[in-house]
């Protein structure tokens, strides 16, 4: 009698040749490459794995799973904190093309915009390289 060991299981699968997917399947499993795959037990397996990877937080199985913390919505206010820094990166580019077209071509070295927050005491502890019209025009442009 054949030793029964603990950490198998086993899982039968039956085929019907009158179905098309079913004849496929079969074709391959009868003539799998083994100099490829280890095993056509082998070769379900990873299958298998990578169809369930796939399909990882789906409703899968009956039990539920836990969400994952990675995973989560994005909100409006995610959105809108989105949109603002583009926009303000989008003037700050645009500030300095624009100072630099002003300047007769020559690149200058543009503050960042300035807030409320961020407002210096004056230009020339930044170490601004612009005239003082060029950088009014350019910033009353954003």
């Amino acid at each position: 009698m054949a030793r029964r060991k603990e950490n198998i299981v086993y899982h039968n699968m039956r085929m019907n040749l009158d179905n098309e997917q079913h004849r496929r399947v079969h074709r391959i499993l009868s003539d799998l490459n083994t100099n490829v795959h280890k095993s056509v037990n082998q070769f379900l397996i990873d299958a298998a794995d990578a169809y369930i990877r796939k399909l990882e937080g789906s409703e899968l199985t009956n039990e539920e799973t836990p969400k994952s913390e990675n995973c989560r919505y994005i909100t409006r206010e995610d959105l809108e904190k989105i949109r603002r820094e583009i926009k303000e990166e989008l003037q700050r580019e645009m500030i300095i093309i624009l100072g630099s077209a002003l300047a007769g071509g020559r690149v200058i070295q543009m503050p960042e915009i300035r807030t409320e927050k961020n407002l210096p005491q004056n230009d020339a502890e930044e170490g601004i390289n612009a005239d003082a019209t060029t950088i009014g025009l350019a910033s009353s442009w954003g």
